[in-house]
Order: structure tokens, then sequence, then C-alpha cells
């Protein structure tokens, strides 16, 4: 191979030959994990892949949600070679890849990575979970350009893509029970102890926070926690609202600290994203749930205190290196400019803090690294249009992949549309605007009105949250003094 290839395509060190083999099993990672570096390949975007998708994507470096119907856009960069027929000269990058038709995406495979400074996990910046790799990591690591593939160090490789495999799968299975024994305790306490709502709700996502922190992501095991925290949360019920607005506040901390800290400890959370489409930062529907204690302890507690805990929630948000989630920044956006019109008169106080929130989230998506947030508006207008158009797309195809979906959908719709139409109080109307933005500009329109409607119910029912819209923030007008008795006369 050495022999027929240029000489600069084996001399130079930043080059790679990629090679397709069909018959790499997670069984070779042990010995290959000797000589290089290894890790797990999720091989296309959506629910659904294929041989010819795999390879269109490996090629080219772009990768388009198979929703969509069609392969990757542009052109090859690089070329596959086929291990069956020859056995190429170093250094080499080794992937298994989805063999035949369209089947689901829900399988990683083997990937090996021999060459200068390639040892132990591979790391990607498009996953930032070491060890898996995303299928467009490839043609940039063959070509020595920005986003190639690094490593990390680690006593046990395969063991650690075995665990890491068994946490995806595990997070993928245990999403729908974590959800539905969840909402079933909001219900229970909206209908039954209403002023423990608001800390179950913050329970659930701290016993979320906790499962991924923990990697226990068992079906069991993710009940038995949900319960416990939820019981645990009941004994908060006889606070003060204020003291629920600084639990709410301290609930959108701890997800910015655990972002910081390992972006794996959210994104293999029950709740995080679906590892075949969006790897770290907040899923869309995590995104809709903390919505919650975004509004609610702004609302709470007011003042500067609302300016501050709207700059924590953009920044967790919309960070590049934490949640990542531009849709995410408009809804927060919206919530906070109608609930602020609503509470508020306009004067140096208010805009000094408007400015502060806006700086802090120019700074978290400004130093916290790049992410698909950052490209899309380094792209400019042009490609903010085109990402937009794309998510309402991917929205309408979701919302219409079967009469469930639609059913769950549409009539969700519906039911935000009337409550809309009733409602007085401003929190609420702030939290219904923002749902509304979260389904133009989110492609996961189930996810949003599920994790909507459980907020509403939340945000309805807790005692002495929610206020009319015709109740300003107005200091009270002084009571008249009572008139004093007229002398008695002698």
């Amino acid at each position: 191979m050495a022999a027929v290839l240029p000489a600069s395509a084996v001399a130079a060190p930043a080059r790679f030959l990629v090679v397709v083999d069909p018959e790499l099993e997670f069984s070779d990672l042990g010995a290959l994990s000797k000589q290089g570096a290894v890790g797990l390949l999720v091989p296309d975007a959506g629910p659904e892949t294929s041989e010819a998708r795999a390879r269109a994507a490996v090629a080219s470096g772009k990768v388009r949600n198979s929703l969509l119907g069609d392969k990757p856009p542009g052109p090859a960069l690089i070329s596959l070679l086929d291990a069956a027929q020859t056995r190429p000269a170093l250094p080499v990058i080794a992937v298994g890849l989805p063999r035949g038709g369209t089947q689901p995406n829900d399988r990683r495979y083997p990937i090996f990575v021999q060459g200068p400074r390639h040892r132990g996990l591979l790391t990607s910046s498009s996953t930032r979970i070491p060890g898996l790799v995303s299928v467009v990591d490839v043609a940039p690591t063959a070509l020595g350009r920005e986003g190639k593939l690094g490593s990390t160090q680690d006593d046990d490789p395969p063991g650690a893509l075995r665990e890491l495999d068994r946490r995806i799968r595990e997070h993928r299975d245990a999403k729908t029970p974590f959800l539905l024994i969840s909402f079933a305790l909001i219900i229970g306490l909206a209908l039954f102890r209403r002023a423990a709502v608001i800390p179950a709700f913050a329970a659930v996502l701290l016993a979320n926070l906790f499962l991924g922190i923990t990697g226990r992501t068992n079906v069991w095991v993710d009940l038995f926690v949900v319960l416990a925290f939820a019981g645990a949360s009941i004994a908060l019920a006889r606070f003060r609202p204020v003291v629920h607005g600084v639990l709410l506040a301290g609930v959108l901390g701890a997800y910015l600290v655990a972002m910081w800290i390992d972006a794996a400890w959210v994104a293999l959370s029950p709740l995080g994203p679906t590892q075949n489409a969006r790897f770290y930062g907040l899923s869309n529907l995590l995104s809709t749930l903390l919505l919650v204690p975004a509004v609610a302890s702004a609302a709470i507690l007011g003042g500067w205190a609302a300016a501050a805990v709207a700059a924590l929630a953009l920044v967790t948000v919309g960070g590049s290196r934490f949640g990542a989630d531009g849709g995410g920044v408009l809804v927060l956006l919206t919530g906070y400019a109608i609930l602020f019109a609503l509470t508020q008169r306009p004067n140096r106080r208010t805009l000094l803090a408007a400015a502060a929130v806006l700086v802090a989230l120019v700074a978290a998506l400004a130093l916290g690294g790049g992410s698909h947030v950052t490209t899309a508006i380094a792209g400019g207008p042009a490609e903010l249009a085109e990402d937009f158009w794309r998510r309402l797309h991917l929205s309408w195809l979701r919302a219409t992949s079967g009469w469930g979906v639609a059913l769950l959908v549409f009539g969700g719709i519906a039911a935000l549309v009337l409550l809309a139409l009733r409602e007085r109080r401003r929190l609420l109307l702030a939290y219904l605007a923002a749902l509304a933005v979260s389904l133009l500009v989110n492609d996961s329109p189930n996810d949003v009105i599920v994790a909507g409607l459980a907020g509403y119910l939340v945000l309805s029912t807790a005692p002495g949250v929610a206020r009319r819209a015709a109740e300003r923030a107005t200091p009270a007008a002084p009571e008249p003094r009572a008139r004093s008795a007229p002398a008695a006369t002698q």
C-alpha cells in the first residue's frame, strides 16, 4: 500500500488513512487499545441510519438528521479504504459502520486511531464525552484540520467504553419511566398538597442531576431515587415562597456547576440529550423543565435578585461550555421580557439590571468555548435563517410522525392556547409566551408540550407564586392619618 500511494499521503504526520472494517467488533478494542486510542462511533444523526448514509457522513465530515430524508451535504473530503482488500500503512483510522439499509440509529461502533500522540480514549469536541466520537470527527482527523480527534489516558480503555455504552443504553431506556413517575408525583401534589409542588419539582430536577453524577441510570434505581428526593422535599412545603425561590435558583446553579465540572453528568442523565443527534449540554426536554425555576425564582425574589437569577439562567442554558442551547436563550429572553413588562416600570435601575444580564450572556457565549450556537452566530443572518428553517422542518416532521405524537402535540398546543386566553397572572403569561417561542425555535415539539404542561401545572397551583398582570410592583400608597379627636371642653 505504501508503494502505490503518493509520498505525501504516507509521510505527512497529520494525515491518516481511513479504513472501513465491517468486521471490527468491541472485542477487538482490547488489543487495539495497546497500539493507539479507541472509542465508540455514533454513525449518524437522528433516529435512523444506513450503510450508505454512514459512509457518506464519514467521507464528507458532515451529517444531517435522518428525518430530513437525504444524505449528508457536501462533497467527499476523504477516500475510504476497504479493510477486506488491503492493509494500509500507518497512521490509520479504522471504523466499524452499519451494514445494509435503513435501521435504527441506536448502536455505537468501534473506532481506532493509530498514530502519533493517540493513546487511551479518543476525545471529541463534538461530543465532549471521553470515548464517544461523532461520525463528523473522522474527516477532520484524517486531514489534520480543526475539530480533529484527541485522546486522553485511561487505565482500562475497553472497560471504560463498555461502561459508557451501558450508560448510554440505560439512559435511553430510563427516560420515559423517569418522566412518568415524576409527572405522577407532581400531579398528585398539585391536587392534594399544593404547598409542596414547587419543592417536589425542584427535587425531580435534582434527582436527575444526581443520577447523572453517580452514573446510575438503571430504571429501578431511577424510580427509587426520584421517589426519595420528592419525599424529602415535602418537608420544605411549610416554608415561605421566598425559600422556594432560593431553592429554584439553587437548581439552576447546580446544573451550571455540574456542566462546568463534567459535561457527561448532565449529558448522560435520564433527561439529558439523546446521544444520537445531540451529545452535550441541555436537551429540549430538560431546557423546558428548567424554564420553570428560571422564571419562577426571578418572579418570587424580584429586584436585583431577579436580575441575578436571569443572568444565571441564561448562562446555564446558553453558555457554550454549559447548556449550549441557542433556542433556549430566545425562550428565556421572551419569558423575562414579558415578565419585566408586566411587573416593572422602566427606570435606570431596571435598565442597568437588564444590561448586566445581557453582558453575562455575551460573556458566556464568547468565553465558554465553541459550540453549534457560536458557529451558527458566526455564520451570519443567512446561516441563522437556514438553521431556523431546518428546526421548523424537523418540528413538523416529528409532530406528524404518527397519530399518537400528532394528537399529543396539536392537542397540547390547543390546550396551551385556551389557557393563554383565560390567563391573567403575569408569571403564567410570561411562561406561556416563552413556550410559544420554544415551539418555534426548538425541534422537539413533543418534549416541549409535555414539559410545558407539567410546568404550567406547577406554576398555576403553587400558592403565593403567581399574581395577576394588573398587580404591578409599585410602592403601596401611604395610609391616611386618622384625625385627632377634638379636645374635650372643660
